[in-house]
């Protein structure tokens, strides 16, 4: 059983929530500053068995028992820096959903830097956690390449149908807006997934190396009317002499699958049929995350560097 702290309790955060519970683990306290939520115990927000009341600050809650932080919010490094570094002094364990988390040393560098530091001082770790990225487009593809000799060219490929998925990753991609209002959404970054470079940084740590010569780019998937239908986006680059590939496609027409390619002794492949869930794979992955990052060592790490086990 572990003592938790959740920051955020929308759709990801109050899944996340559900499933401590469900294992057994120690809700301690949740934090989320969303007015219509703040005083509002969880039993009687979402009918899960806690009567944990949400506060809006973590000032607001006691931190002295709490081992590890769980943070369920933006994808952006420098919206969290201040409450990471503040729960980071506490000696406090953190994993979050953040994708820029998940490789933050790339665009990142400066707050990568205080933040490993600060973790280093306090005995504490912190890690970002999640589907993509940090598992179907990086770890995975990592763990595959380990099973081949000198690999050439690692290529994922990971389609989603987004008009099964909720409204939020929909609006993300774009999805019902005309094309002018797509690319304003991507000048002031509130269109297009983030991740692709931070999984295309992991893979080439995995092989030992630094990803160069690195492009990525995002191009609207239109309909009738101008309208879009969602979006592609790719990385790519060069980790010493093997070439790396990514494709995302998030569309309301996509077929839902992911594909892994390494060509190399021996060529493998790997596809996920039905591809992998993002909503409860990422509850699943930062949940177990919270259970293993307690043996990781001090510092900011990455997923390659999170335990297997949690004992």
């Amino acid at each position: 059983m572990v003592r938790l702290a959740l920051v955020g309790f929308g759709a990801i955060g109050g899944a996340i929530a559900a499933h401590c519970i469900e294992k057994k683990h120690d809700l301690l306290a949740v934090v989320d500053n969303h007015p219509a939520k703040v005083g509002k115990t969880l039993r009687e927000l979402s009918g899960l068995d806690s009567d944990v009341r949400i506060v809006q600050a973590l000032s607001e809650i006691p931190l002295d028992d709490i081992q590890v932080a769980i943070f369920a919010t933006g994808s952006k490094l420098t919206e969290l820096v201040g409450d990471l570094e503040y729960v980071l002094r506490k000696g406090i364990r953190v994993v979050s959903t953040c994708e820029e988390l998940a490789f933050p040393a790339w665009a990142n560098s400066e707050d990568a830097v205080r933040l490993d530091g600060i973790a280093k001082q306090n005995g504490a770790t912190v890690v970002g956690v999640g589907v993509n990225p940090g598992f179907v487009m990086d770890l995975v593809p990592a763990v595959v390449a380990s099973a081949s000799k000198n690999p050439t060219e690692i290529r994922v490929k990971r389609s989603v149908n987004v008009a099964r998925r909720r409204k939020q990753l929909q609006a993300k991609m774009g999805v019902g807006f005309k094309k002018a209002r797509f690319d304003k959404g991507l000048e002031d970054g509130s269109v297009g997934h983030v991740g692709l470079v931070e999984s295309l940084q992991l893979i080439a740590a995995s092989l030992g190396s630094e990803a160069t010569d690195v492009t990525w780019g995002i191009s609207p998937v239109l309909g009738t009317g101008d309208y879009v239908m969602g979006a592609t986006q790719y990385a790519e680059g060069r980790a010493g002499s093997c070439r790396l590939r990514l494709d995302l496609e998030m569309t309301t027409t996509s077929s839902d699958y992911d594909l892994i390619e390494v060509e190399g002794d021996p060529r493998l492949k790997v596809r996920f049929e039905s591809g992998v869930f993002g909503d409860s794979a990422t509850v699943a992955l930062t949940v177990n995350a919270a259970e293993r990052v307690l043996r990781a060592r001090p510092g900011l790490i990455t997923v390659l560097e999170l335990p297997l086990v949690s004992r």
